[in-house]
C-alpha cells in the first residue's frame, strides 16, 4: 500500500512522511533530541521575570555564560544579526529535511524485501521452536529410561555383594571344616622337621576354628570332623613332643657347646612349642620342665668348674687382721685363706692398704671373662675383686643371652618364669660362694672395689634392658655393704683411744699408723670420687661422709694422744707436722694423680675387661719434697670444704674427678691442721732464740691499742730506751740465730719432706716480727727513727735467709 502512495502521489506522502518525523522528532518517546519540553507549570513568565519585562542583568549572565560556544561566539564577532542568521538555519535544516525523506523514499523497496524477509524468517524459527520441544520432550523420556536402568544396576551389585560374601563365608568355613587327605597324611607320616610345621599350621588353624567359632561350635558339621581333627591333634602333639625332647637332651652331651645348640636348632623349631602350649599343655609342661632341668644343671655345674678354678689363683692382699692399729712387726696375712694357699703371712704396711693397679679392674669390666686354664698356665694370680668381676661378668652375659632366648623360644609372658626358675641354682652357686668368701675377706679396699663393680653392673642391665638379675644384684649389695661396714668400724677400733701407748714410737718420722690412713683414705676417696655429693645408687652419700670424718676425726685424736707421749712439746709439734704433712701430700697426689677408676660415676662400666695381671697392689709413688707446705695446699684445698666448690690442688686439676668432695674436705681439714702445727712450731722456735723481740713486740702492740697512743708519741712502759738493748742484742747475734734455726729445723725434719716449707715459715714469720718491732720504733718520734736508722735494715736479713736456705 506504501508502495502505491509513493507512486500515485510522491509530493503528498513526502509531505505526510515529513510531519509524522517531525511529529516523532517532537513529541514521540524513542527519538533522542537536545530538546526540553516545557513544564506543565513553566510559562513565559518564568523567562521573562517579573513584569514581563527581560532583565538585562540576566542577558549579561547568559552572554557571559555562552561566550564561549562557537555559534554565539560566531555571531557576536561577525556582527551579524540573529534574525537572518535564524533564517539561513531553517532553511539550511529544510534542505536537508528533503534530502532525507528523498533517501528514505529512494530505498522503500529495500524496507519492503526487508520486511518480506523477516517474516519468512519468523516462520522459519517458528517451526525450529516445534522442532526443539518435540526433542526436549523425547530426551526426558530418555532419562528416565537411564534413571530407571540406574536403579537397576545398584540392585543387582548389591545382590551381586551379598552372593559373594555369603560365598566367601560359606567357602572359608568349608575350607576350616574339612579335613583334607593331604593335611591327614602329612601329620601321621612324615618326619618331623621345618616342613611338619607347615601341617601344624594349618591344623592349628582348623583346631582354632573349630574351639574359637561359635557358629562352628553350634554347627552340626562340627560333629563329623571333631573326632578327625583330635586324632590329629593327639598324634601330631606326640611326634612333636619326642622330637623336642630330643632336641633338648642333645644340650646333655660332654662338651657340647649350649648356645649353638639353641641358636641353630631350638630356635628353629620355635614354633612347635606355642603349637604344644596351645593343644597340648602337658606336654608343653614336660618339655618346659625338662629344658629347665636340663640347661639349670649344665650351667651351674659349669659355674662350680669355673668359680674353682678362679679361687685357686686367689691371692689376699689383706686379711681381718690387716687393720690401721695392727702392731708394725706383727703379720696380718690372709685370714683363714692363707691356709689354703690364697695367700702367705705378711706384715701390715701401706701397701697393703694402697690402691695402685687395683682400680684398672673397674676400667675393664665389659672385657669378656678371663679363661682360667690360660691364666693358670701362664702362672697369674688374681685379688678376689678380680675374680668377682670375672664371675660375674660370666653370669651377667650368661643370664642375657638365656632371657633372651627364653623371651624368644617360650614367648615373652613365658620368657622371664622360665628364665627364673631355669637360673636359680645358677645364682644360688654364686651367691653362696661369695657369702662364704666374704667371711675371710677382710680387705676393705676389695670390699669397696666389689660394690662399685656391682654398682656399674646393675647400670649395664638396665643399659641392655635385661632385668632378670636385678634381684641378686640387690641381694649382692646386701651383703657386700654390711661387710663394708664391719670392716670399716674394725679399722676405727683398732685407733681406739687407749690404743696409742702401744702404738707409740719414738721417732718423727711419718708413724706407720699415718702411712696406712693415708694410704687407705686415699684408696676409698679415689674408688668413691663423685658418689659422695647425691647419687644414692651405692648407698646414701651422706652415711659415706659420716664415715670418712669419724675415721679422719679418730686418726686426729690419735696423734695428738701420741704427740702428747714424747719427751718434751717442740717434739711432739714436730710429729704433729710431720704426719699431717704425709696425709696432705698423699691426698693431693691422689687428687692430681690420672689413676685408672677415678673418672666419673659410671665411667668404668663403659669400657671393660678383668685385670688379668693384678697381683699385689703397688705403692703410690713418694711425694715431691716440700709438696705439704701449708700456702701451696691452700691452692689444693680450694672451697672444698662442706658443700663444695671449684678449689683444685695445685699442679693438677682433677681433685674433684680425684677424690670427690668428702676428699677436698678432708684435704682442708688436713692444711688446718698442719698449718696449726707449724705456727706452734714457728712460735716456740722464734721464742727460743728471739723471746725479747717477740714479747717486746706483742706486748708494745697491745700498751698501744689499751693507751691509744697516736703518731709521734711514746707508748707508755715501751718507749724507744726500753728497746734499745733489744735492738743492740739483735743486732749482734742475728746471723747466728738464723744458722742455728736452719741446723734445728734440718736435724729435725731430716728424714721428712716438709723441712723447708717449716723454715721458710720460720724465717717469714722472723721477718713480720722484726718488722713490726721497726714500726713501733718508727711511731715514737725521732728518739725511736733514730735506733731504726741505726738497725739491720730489712733487705740484708732477706739476703741472709735466701743464702742460708739454698744451702
Amino acid at each position: 500500500m506504501a508502495a502505491q502512495v509513493v507512486s500515485s502521489d510522491p509530493a503528498k506522502y513526502a509531505e505526510g512522511l515529513r510531519k509524522q518525523l517531525m511529529a516523532d522528532l517532537f513529541e514521540g518517546d524513542d527519538l533522542e533530541t537536545d530538546v526540553t519540553p516545557l513544564g506543565e507549570n513553566i510559562s513565559l513568565a518564568d523567562f521573562l521575570g517579573e513584569g514581563g519585562v527581560v532583565s538585562l542583568q540576566d542577558v549579561d549572565k547568559d552572554l557571559e555564560e555562552f561566550q564561549e560556544h562557537d555559534v554565539i561566539k560566531g555571531i557576536l564577532e561577525q556582527g551579524r544579526v540573529v534574525k537572518e542568521y535564524a533564517r539561513e538555519i531553517d532553511d539550511k535544516l529544510r534542505t536537508v529535511e528533503m534530502e532525507s525523506i528523498q533517501d528514505y523514499i529512494n530505498e522503500s523497496d529495500n524496507m519492503v524485501a526487508l520486511h518480506d524477509q523477516i517474516k519468512v524468517c519468523d516462520t522459519i524459527l517458528n517451526g525450529m521452536e516445534q522442532l526443539l520441544s518435540k526433542f526436549q520432550s523425547e530426551l526426558g523420556k530418555v532419562g528416565e529410561e537411564i534413571r530407571q536402568l540406574q536403579v537397576q544396576s545398584q540392585s543387582m551389585g548389591t545382590k551381586l555383594k551379598n552372593r559373594r560374601a555369603a560365598e566367601g563365608q560359606l567357602g572359608a568355613f568349608i575350607e576350616q571344616l574339612t579335613v583334607s587327605d593331604e593335611l591327614v597324611a602329612a601329620i601321621l607320616d612324615n618326619e618331623v622337621n621345618e616342613e611338619y610345621m607347615e601341617a601344624l599350621v594349618a591344623l592349628d588353624r582348623k583346631l582354632r576354628f573349630v574351639r574359637e567359632d561359635g557358629v562352628a561350635r553350634g554347627s552340626l558339621a562340627r560333629r563329623d570332623v571333631e573326632g578327625a581333627l583330635e586324632k590329629l591333634r593327639v598324634k601330631a602333639v606326640t611326634k612333636v613332643r619326642e622330637f623336642m625332647l630330643g632336641k633338648v637332651y642333645q644340650l646333655k652331651r660332654p662338651k657340647t657347646n649350649v648356645q649353638i645348640i639353641q641358636q641353630s636348632v631350638l630356635l628353629k623349631y620355635k614354633y612347635f612349642m606355642r603349637f604344644l602350649r596351645a593343644h597340648g599343655q602337658d606336654v608343653y609342661m614336660e618339655i618346659r620342665s625338662e629344658y629347665v632341668s636340663v640347661l639349670s644343671k649344665i650351667l651351674a655345674s659349669h659355674f662350680r668348674t669355673y668359680l674353682g678354678a678362679m679361687e685357686k689363683m686367689q691371692t689376699a692382699v689383706a686379711g681381718p687382721n690387716d687393720v690401721l692399729g695392727a702392731p708394725e712387726s706383727s703379720g696380718g696375712g690372709g685370714g683363714l685363706g692363707s691356709l689354703f694357699g690364697k695367700g702367705a703371712a705378711r706384715p701390715t704396711t701401706e701397701a697393703t692398704f694402697s690402691l695402685g693397679e687395683r682400680a684398672a679392674v673397674l676400667d675393664q669390666l665389659d672385657k669378656p671373662a678371663i679363661i682360667p686354664h690360660m691364666a693358670e698356665f701362664e702362672g697369674r694370680k688374681f685379688p678376689y675383686e678380680v675374680i668377682f668381676r670375672n664371675v660375674h661378668k660370666l653370669l651377667l652375659d650368661t643370664a642375657t643371652s638365656e632371657f633372651l632366648f627364653c623371651a624368644d623360644f617360650f614367648d615373652e609372658d613365658e620368657g622371664l618364669p622360665v628364665f627364673r626358675d631355669m637360673f636359680a641354682p645358677i645364682v644360688a652357686v654364686v651367691e653362696g660362694d661369695l657369702a662364704n668368701n666374704l667371711q675371710d675377706i677382710g680387705d676393705l679396699v676389695c670390699i669397696l672395689i666389689m660394690i662399685r663393680i656391682n654398682h656399674d653392673h646393675r647400670k649395664l642391665m638396665a643399659r641392655r634392658r635385661v632385668p632378670s638379675l636385678d634381684d641378686y644384684l640387690d641381694r649382692v649389695h646386701l651383703l657386700l655393704w654390711p661387710r663394708f661396714k664391719l670392716l670399716f668400724d674394725g679399722q676405727l677400733q683398732s685407733i681406739r683411744p687407749g690404743a696409742e701407748r702401744v702404738l707409740f714410737v719414738d721417732s718423727t718420722r711419718p708413724h706407720f699408723v699415718t702411712r696406712r690412713y693415708a694410704a687407705l683414705t686415699s684408696s676409698v676417696l679415689i674408688l668413691m670420687a663423685g658418689y659422695d655429693s647425691s647419687d644414692p645408687g651405692i648407698f646414701k652419700a651422706q652415711s659415706f661422709v659420716d664415715m670418712m670424718e669419724r675415721l679422719w676425726q679418730a686418726m686426729h685424736d690419735l696423734l695428738l694422744r701420741m704427740s702428747n707421749l714424747f719427751r718434751d712439746r717442740r717434739t711432739g709439734i714436730i710429729f704433729l707436722i710431720v704426719q699431717y704433712n704425709h696425709i696432705h701430700v698423699t691426698l693431693r697426689a691422689a687428687a692430681a694423680g690420672s689413676l685408672p677408676g677415678t673418672g666419673a660415676p659410671g665411667a668404668g662400666a663403659a669400657s671393660g675387661g678383668a685385670a688379668a695381671g693384678a697381683g699385689a697392689p703397688a705403692a703410690p709413688a713418694a711425694p715431691p719434697a716440700g709438696a705439704g707446705a701449708p700456702g701451696a695446699a691452700g691452692a689444693a684445698a680450694g672451697a672444698g670444704g662442706p658443700g663444695g666448690g671449684a678449689g683444685a690442688p695445685a699442679g693438677g686439676g682433677a681433685a674433684s674427678a680425684g677424690i670427690g668432695r668428702t676428699g677436698l674436705t678432708n684435704l682442708k681439714e688436713c692444711e688446718d691442721q698442719l698449718a696449726s702445727c707449724t705456727g706452734l712450731f714457728v712460735d716456740d722456735q722464734l721464742g727460743a732464740h728471739f723471746r725479747d723481740m717477740v714479747d717486746w713486740v706483742k706486748k708494745a702492740e697491745q700498751a698501744a691499742k689499751r693507751s691509744g697512743a697516736a703518731e709521734g708519741q711514746i707508748i707508755p712502759g715501751f718507749a724507744p730506751a726500753q728497746a734499745a738493748p733489744i735492738l743492740r742484742d739483735f743486732a749482734t747475734r742475728w746471723q747466728a740465730a738464723i744458722e742455728a734455726m736452719h741446723r734445728e729445723v734440718g736435724a729435725q725434719f731430716a728424714e721428712t719432706g716438709c723441712g723447708r716449707d717449716v723454715l721458710q715459715a720460720s724465717m717469714t714469720s722472723l721477718l713480720k716480727y722484726y718488722t713490726r718491732f721497726l714500726e713501733l720504733l718508727k711511731r715514737q718520734g725521732a728518739e725511736g727513727l733514730t735506733l731504726v736508722r741505726e738497725a739491720v735494715n730489712v733487705p740484708s736479713i732477706m739476703y741472709e735467709i735466701k743464702r742460708i736456705t739454698k744451702t
